[in-house]
């Protein structure tokens, strides 16, 4: 791009120089006969401006003046009144040369006219804020959709840099981490950095509410490659992602719900093992080991069931913003002993584990957690007529790596490519947002999820977690 450029600048010189010299060829021609004639020098100038630009303009003139100072200009007309005729003879064809280039200017002056009033009327037929800024980020023109969530008018945005419109909105990184001045898309748009759907938390001037919104900011350039402005694009996502979390609020209900039954029956066992241990303390024959055995029962039995209220609610509630260190293989644990109650009554479901011991990661446990229970569910309902349940985890170098496998119908190559994709699913009363949320869920840790399937294979989802560095070590 940058070359092309320079080899359109010097090809605009080089046109430069070859018409100006051609022109004082003409008059070096003509000047015996007729003398110095120096309006031709005009409309070469003006056909240089029009078509190679300003400054090879500014090098004909310059060439011009050398060029009559050293060859034309120094005889005498043979014939004055043949010098005359020459000159008007000349004129008015060097005169509609001139009126040709400013009617062809003037028009295409006016197609840029017509241009920019399609541009303003695409841009107000827009649902996302658009605005464009100048190099020095002043807006200079915005769209009806960007008025209506500055809550301004044209008029008053016309001008306004973008540093008040970040003031103006409240603009964060999210609902509470400020965002710094060069971490601004338009400020990196500015340095030629093109910014793609990076999510942003801003407030409503007009009734104070947050809106989440997507912004992308793209450098605008010249045809010579001179950056001239950015284009800012601000889609508003509120209302899709509140969407997006009661959906997914509705999908672990129905999660609960289907493991419910299981639930019930596990906790039909602890109030069970306490009743008997109860019933057995009150016998008038036991010893005092015995009485300590069963107040054991009781306890461990009461922390079970304890337990499993603790894993619904975690389940139920979904994590928050707070990372801390956690033990990937134990939130895997915990996602298995949640859904034990659906493998353990399937029919022919047998589970076998793998557990090595890995390094901690940083990380939301409530989110990793439904990761894997929702891994572990789609693993269960993939085997209707029972097969075999494989959790491995494990850590290599400084990655931590779980995976979930069944033996299954498998995934078919053309679904494999949708699987992640938000409300793409293959199950009658699935909402599709299980393992898209569960992909970035993980892309925020720093992690990945990939599948290995083959049909009537079954299938693996594995993930892939960095470790926290080790304390004390020597790089």
């Amino acid at each position: 791009m940058a070359v092309d450029i320079k080899n359109r600048r010097v090809l605009g010189y080089l046109v430069a120089v070859a018409v100006t010299l051609s022109t004082i060829g003409i008059v070096l021609a003509i000047q015996p006969l007729v003398s110095f004639v120096p309006v031709l020098f005009v409309a070469a100038v003006a056909l240089i401006q029009a078509y190679a630009g300003l400054r090879p303009a500014l090098l004909s003139i310059v060439l011009s003046v050398i060029g009559s100072l050293l060859f034309v200009g120094n005889r005498s007309p043979v014939n004055l009144r043949l010098h005359n005729l020459t000159e008007m003879i000349i004129f008015p064809i060097v005169a509609l040369a001139v009126v040709y280039l400013m009617h062809s200017r003037s028009k295409h002056k006016q197609i840029a006219q017509e241009q920019l009033l399609e541009l303003s009327t695409l841009l107000d037929s827009m649902p996302e804020a658009v605005f464009i800024l100048n190099a020095n980020g002043e807006v200079v023109d915005v769209n009806r959709a960007g008025q209506q969530l500055c809550a301004r008018s044209k008029a008053e945005l016309l001008g306004a840099h973008y540093d008040f419109l970040v003031r103006y909105m409240h603009v964060k990184r999210d609902s509470e981490s400020a965002i710094e001045p060069h971490e601004l898309a338009v400020t990196r748009a500015l340095r030629g950095e093109a910014v793609q759907n990076e999510s942003r938390v801003c407030e409503h001037p007009q009734d104070g509410s947050q809106r989440e919104v997507l912004v992308s900011a793209n450098p605008m350039r010249d045809s010579q490659g001179k950056l001239i402005g950015v284009l800012l694009v601000l889609r508003d996502v509120t209302e899709v992602t509140d969407l997006q979390r009661q959906v997914a609020t509705a999908e672990r209900h129905f999660a609960i719900g289907q493991m419910a039954s299981g639930m019930a029956h596990d906790f039909n066992n602890v109030l069970n093992t306490i009743t008997q241990a109860s019933a057995l303390l009150q016998g008038p024959d036991q010893s005092a080991d015995d009485r300590k055995m069963y107040l054991k029962m009781i306890d461990n039995s009461a922390h079970r069931g304890a337990e499993i209220i603790s894993q619904v609610r975690e389940y139920v509630r979904g994590g928050s913003t707070e990372t801390t260190s956690v033990d990937v293989c134990q939130l895997v644990q915990d996602a298995l002993d949640l859904t034990r109650p659906l493998w353990r009554n399937a029919n022919g479901v047998s589970v076998l584990t793998e557990f090595k011991p890995v390094r901690p990661v940083r990380a939301n446990a409530a989110d990793l957690r439904r990761v894997f229970t929702n891994l572990i569910v789609n693993a269960i309902q993939a085997m209707p007529s029972g097969g075999k349940l494989k959790i491995t985890c494990e850590q290599h170098e400084g990655t931590v790596f779980a995976s979930v496998s069944d033996t299954g119908m498998g995934i078919p190559p053309e679904q494999q490519k949708k699987i992640f994709a938000p409300y793409y699913t293959t199950k009658t009363s699935g909402t599709g947002l299980g393992l898209s949320t569960a992909q970035k869920i993980l892309l925020a840790h720093g992690g990945r999820i990939t599948v290995n399937s083959e049909p009537g294979s079954g299938s693996t989802f594995n993930v892939q977690l960095p470790a926290e560095e080790m304390v004390g070590k020597v790089a």
